[in-house]
């Protein structure tokens, strides 16, 4: 959008500049007249327009202006989206290297814990204070694990949004089925 903007600009400085130029024209006349006898008059007429020395200076430095704005324009937005890339690369980049960090069966381990917890605590060998412990640190945990899943989902997905490249950041149920 800001490039299209600041060809427009172009075209424009290139409008005003032809502006400044004085516009001639030249073409046929015919007049006739009847009073008394008939005059007839043929010739080729030359119109120019007064003052010559209006170069239209103004509308072209306001064009050129313009143009200087969107060129400024285009230059401040790349670099907005520059930095957004970079950003979310590094945060796309930092959940990924945590992720991999993980235990892939850490999950089911604190969802073991947390059911022998409650059969414990169901059978009275755990007083409430441990059990409502122990599911506190099961559920603070699992969603710490999802916390840091869906912010590298979300930020791969902002990256191939921005980048416009599909490197297969998010993997659906339906690409896991196929490549298990």
């Amino acid at each position: 959008m800001r490039r299209a903007e600041l060809e427009q600009q172009g075209f424009k400085v290139s409008l005003a500049r032809k502006d400044g130029y004085p516009s001639l024209s030249v073409g046929p006349y015919f007049s006739q007249e009847r009073a008394g006898d008939r005059e007839q008059q043929v010739g080729i007429g030359l119109s120019v327009p007064l003052p010559l020395w209006n170069r239209n200076k103004g509308n072209v430095e306001t064009a050129e202006a313009r143009r200087t704005q969107a060129e400024t324009s285009l230059y401040v937005t790349q670099r907005d989206i520059d930095r957004r890339i970079v950003e979310k690369a590094l945060t796309y980049q930092t959940k990924l290297a945590e992720m991999s960090r993980w235990q892939p069966e850490s999950v089911d381990e604190f969802r073991k814990a947390a059911e022998l917890a409650d059969r414990h605590y169901r059978l009275g060998a755990v007083p409430i204070a441990t059990y409502v412990e122990l599911q506190k640190q099961y559920l603070e945990a699992v969603e710490a694990l999802l916390d840091t899943r869906r912010e590298a989902m979300e930020a791969g997905q902002e990256l191939q949004r921005l980048t416009g490249l599909d490197f297969k950041a998010v993997h659906t149920a339906a690409d896991k089925s196929k490549n298990p």
